[in-house]
């Protein structure tokens, strides 16, 4: 069968009519409620798309109907879940992550990565007990709306929309900035020229606009493409490192640390290092329809999280350690790599490497970009539905049962991006920025669960402990991803918050409980104006680090007792 991927990724699995069942009951969610008779609320549209009839149940505080999740198809195993996942974190960031790194931070990026796999282990562990708590679809947008309130759903309500919109331009960028081998102006110093932003623009149209008339044939294209993008990265790791292992590399280019530790800390989300493990939740999203998502979560994150880690971290060692000598003369900032790992390939002499990774840098993240156009327009739809964007975009063509608005809207404000910055790496550290807000939103959702009910995690008494740490990391990333990035992405946050307060206005939103969340947001905001980070250095390191550390510790205490009083508040309203 094919099993649908929260992050638009497809794998093979048991029977092949699942699809042609999961996207009937997309289309028959996605139409909008209506009115019948004798005042029935109907689901679905005219014609012959299966209706939903019968009074629906109060639904959840993150406005899904407990009915949605029982036509939900618990079926997915480990191995389902696992090459789900992987699937998931293997995408363009391996063509781009590891030279950005060894750019930034020289060898030192190695620790870059040591850091990223525990934040992403801390991260994997939250999302494990999350889902063992209350297996939910789309548990990583409903997790902290039901454990800290509607502010805190709103904002990151919001950075997950975000998230939907960088997701197109991250790859169509990839893709053209690779296809620069074949097709020349595209690429100059790095960055897409303006006919490279024009045709990358045009790229991610082509897609969108294949979203918006079926899937059949997209899901298809998808299940190769899944094999493929895990098996060239293996395939490279293996050559790359067999060629050669030359350690002269590590004196020539200036030692462990030519430019300092706190290179290799921006090189965390500045160099996209965070963003290539961005779809490790895959299987706990999918939680809801896992067949026994307290042992199937667990072990289909750790063989995925595994597995992309050995990749990873081959690529980077085959950067630092395979660069010819010569390449290094003005240093790792002097290297200049216009598609980094076919060229690196073409210089020790494995000429067919080379072009199979030119053609699979085209290919894999084409292949992503067609599949998760439609999934991130759901994204959209949803944030329409739960008001965070006008109700406009959350309307769905009749005749294909696809939310052709939100597509649109995503395919707009992914052009202006893409014309915007121009380039993967200022894409995707901007897109890690939102998923590290993401992560430190369900970080604190542990710390609430766990101090309500003590017994009923995967961590056990570790909740807490594991919770806390993780939103500590979460935000000292945040940090370390550098002011030019903090004072573009925290702005656009705060509008989740703008967005909340309209809403309140005008009787959709209750309370304040998670203010804490913006005043967090905006410490955050001015230590990194002052800091060592791209700021004024008026804070020097490593006290700036201390002190967002201490900033988020007290940001988890606020959080878990915010979190706290909207449960009492919600129990003392539903008694």
């Amino acid at each position: 069968m094919l099993v649908p991927d929260i992050a638009g990724c497809y794998v093979l699995s048991q029977a092949n009519d699942y699809y042609c069942k999961w996207m009937a009951r997309v289309r028959v969610s996605l139409m909008p409620a209506r009115a019948g008779h004798n005042g029935v609320t109907t689901a679905g549209g005219q014609g012959k798309e299966g209706t939903v009839t019968g009074t629906l149940p109060r639904p959840d505080r993150a406005g899904v109907s407990p009915d949605d999740d029982r036509r939900l198809h618990r079926s997915l195993g480990t191995a389902s879940l696992s090459a789900i996942t992987l699937s998931s974190v293997i995408g363009s960031g391996w063509l781009f992550a590891a030279y950005n790194a060894a750019k930034v931070a020289g060898p030192a990026a190695l620790l870059s990565w040591l850091i990223t796999g525990v934040a992403t282990l801390l991260v994997s562990l939250v999302f494990i007990d999350l889902a063992f708590r209350r297996p939910l679809s789309g548990g990583n947008v409903r997790w902290p709306q039901l454990a800290s309130g509607p502010l805190v759903g709103a904002v990151i309500g919001w950075a997950v929309f975000l998230q939907a919109v960088y997701a197109g331009p991250s790859e169509s960028t990839a893709l053209a900035q690779y296809a620069a081998k074949w097709i020349p102006g595209l690429v100059e110093n790095e960055t897409l020229t303006l006919f490279g932003r024009l045709f990358a623009v045009a790229v991610l149209g082509m897609f969108f606009y294949v979203n918006m008339f079926g899937v059949r044939f997209i899901a298809k294209v998808n299940n190769v493409v899944t094999v493929v993008k895990v098996a060239v990265p293996l395939l490279t790791v293996v050559l790359l490192l067999a060629s050669g292992f030359d350690t002269t590399n590590y004196d020539v280019g200036g030692g462990f640390a030519p430019y300092g530790v706190s290179a290799a800390l921006t090189a965390v989300v500045g160099s996209g290092l965070v963003y290539s493990f961005t779809g490790i939740n895959a299987a706990a999203v999918l939680s809801g329809e896992a067949s026994d998502a307290r042992k199937t979560v667990p072990r289909a994150t750790f063989i995925a999280l595994a597995l992309a880690f050995a990749i990873y971290f081959g690529l980077q060692l085959a950067m630092l350690f395979t660069m010819p000598t010569d390449q290094l003369s003005g240093g790792w900032h002097g290297i200049n790599f216009k598609s980094p790992l076919a060229e690196l390939a073409s210089l020790i002499g494995l000429v067919w490497l080379s072009w199979l990774l030119l053609a699979d840098a085209v290919f894999s993240p084409a292949g992503s970009m067609l599949v998760s156009a439609g999934v991130k327009g759901r994204y959209t739809y949803g944030a329409a539905q739960n008001g965070i964007l006008p109700r406009f975009f959350a309307g769905v063509h009749e005749r294909s049962g696809i939310p052709r608005r939100a597509l649109l809207l995503n395919l707009s404000l992914g052009a202006v991006i893409i014309l915007l910055f121009g380039d993967w790496k200022s894409i995707a550290s901007s897109l890690s920025f939102y998923y590290g807000l993401s992560y430190a939103a369900v970080s604190i959702a542990v710390c609430v669960w766990h101090a309500a009910e003590p017994s009923s995690g995967w961590l056990g008494r570790w909740s807490p402990a594991v919770g806390a740490t993780s939103f500590v990391l979460s935000g000292l990333i945040l940090y370390w991803s550098g002011w030019e990035k903090v004072r573009v992405a925290m702005p656009l946050l705060l509008l989740g918050f703008l967005i909340y307060l309209w809403r309140a206005r005008r009787g959709g939103a209750p309370g304040f409980n998670g203010v804490w969340l913006v005043v967090l947001l905006v410490a955050l905001t001015g230590v990194s104006a002052v800091g060592s980070f791209g700021g004024t250095g008026t804070l020097a390191a490593p006290l700036d680090s201390v002190l967002v550390a201490i900033i988020c510790g007290i940001g988890v205490w606020f959080g878990r007792r915010s979190g706290l009083a909207w449960r009492k508040t919600q129990q003392h309203e539903e008694a």
